[in-house]
């Protein structure tokens, strides 16, 4: 079976990886490591990712030394968001990537190989339903002040959407949050009508005038709020948050355990230090994401961003009591059921839903734990710095 899908998609995965090796080769980041003094094995982990402000969070393993320290040779491929398990598949370039849960429900049909590995940033609040002053809209926030319980104010959002417009990216996770959330209650996609545009360009449109409504993600939201726009439902009130981490593929994973529980083990203490010295790790991130993308953001973007819309635990432990415990607001089968839902049952993107045993995060906490414990604080001396 996975020959048979590697064949008939052989031409879009080649493209993929192609383009991943023209891109890592203008970053300069190809070239495997040389072995690292002190260490008996030295593993290399190139990983596919798209520069953010949380993926360069991984980032600081190498500026303070702590991936040679784990005798592991870390570099990383810039490459467009929706190529990265197109890339990991291929076999031509990345063996890890960064991305979000749902990329497996989505690409696990093209190659059976591919799994999600450990989730360690819950994206509480990563899309937003923005609404056009002056629609007369009332938030959940409204709502619920008046007196309403927090399932009959999400109800009551949802209830005064008949009719109106959303400004969206439909078949894709940007549509995917509203209209779940509108099936969440019993009524049919066509309870709203769609505008379907990209990200960028809907977010233009919106300002120009076109939609009631916009689901906007976490660039977009403040300068919407800036300008007046009212955030009617955000985080779990719009739908079960996204959870980003590393995906790859069983292979490898069967291959490199070892290896990729230190790259998490690295990961949690990168998240530790930042919380510990906040301003600093700001700083770097944004310098280093405005010189890569050309963007504007600031620290105080950063420190908005930072265990506030955006969620890191800090250890195993962490993890568990966030991601691995049914009823928790990010558990991840809950996640990964909706996704399932949405581009299956409800889109039909995927010809069928991605198995529960493509998402491989429980099986690595029990590794992880099993090595590094539920509890760990601090972080190994830094060798280098921001």
């Amino acid at each position: 079976m996975r020959i048979s899908k590697r064949l008939r998609l052989g031409g879009l995965l080649a493209a993929a990886g192609m383009l991943a090796s023209a891109l890592t080769a203008c970053a300069g980041s190809s070239s495997a490591g040389a072995p690292i003094e002190g260490c008996a094995k030295t593993t290399d982990i190139q990983i596919a990712t798209t520069p953010y402000q949380d993926s360069l969070i991984m980032s600081l393993g190498n500026q303070l030394g702590w991936y040679k320290q784990a005798c592991l040779n870390v570099t990383f491929q810039n490459v467009a968001l929706t190529n990265i398990s197109k890339i990991v598949a291929s076999g031509h370039g990345a063996p890890v990537g960064w991305r979000t849960s749902s990329e497996i429900n989505q690409a696990q049909h093209l190659d059976s190989d591919l799994i999600y590995l450990y989730p360690w940033d819950i994206c509480s609040s990563c899309s937003a339903l923005m609404a056009r002053p002056g629609t007369g809209l009332k938030s959940y926030g409204e709502f619920k002040n008046s007196g309403m319980s927090r399932e009959a104010a999400i109800a009551a959002v949802i209830d005064e959407l008949h009719g109106k417009s959303i400004v969206t990216t439909l078949k894709n996770s940007r549509a995917e949050v509203i209209q779940s959330a509108i099936q969440g209650q019993g009524k049919p996609l066509d309870w709203a009508s769609y505008v379907d545009l990209d990200p960028a360009s809907g977010y233009t449109a919106f300002l120009s005038g076109t939609g009631d409504t916009y689901i906007a993600g976490l660039p977009q939201q403040q300068p919407l709020a800036d300008k007046g726009y009212k955030n009617l439902l955000t985080g779990a009130e719009l739908s079960p948050p996204p959870l980003n981490g590393f995906l790859t593929t069983k292979t490898y994973w069967n291959e490199n355990k070892d290896a990729l529980l230190s790259l998490i083990h690295v990961t949690f203490m990168a998240i530790r230090y930042t919380d510990a010295n906040r301003d600093a790790v700001a700083k770097y991130v944004s310098d280093t994401y405005n010189k890569q993308t050309g963007s504007t953001l600031t620290v105080a973007d950063f420190n908005r961003y930072w265990q506030n819309l955006e969620t890191y635990p800090t250890n195993a432990g962490d993890a568990q009591k966030k991601m691995f415990t049914p009823g928790a607001p990010a558990y991840w089968h809950t996640i990964w059921d909706e996704d399932n839902n949405y581009f299956f049952t409800n889109t039909h993107i995927i010809p069928e839903p991605a198995p529960a045993s493509a998402f491989l995060g429980e099986e690595v906490q029990k590794a992880y734990v099993a090595k590094y414990g539920d509890g760990e604080t601090g972080w190994a001396k830094p060798t280098g710095s921001l």
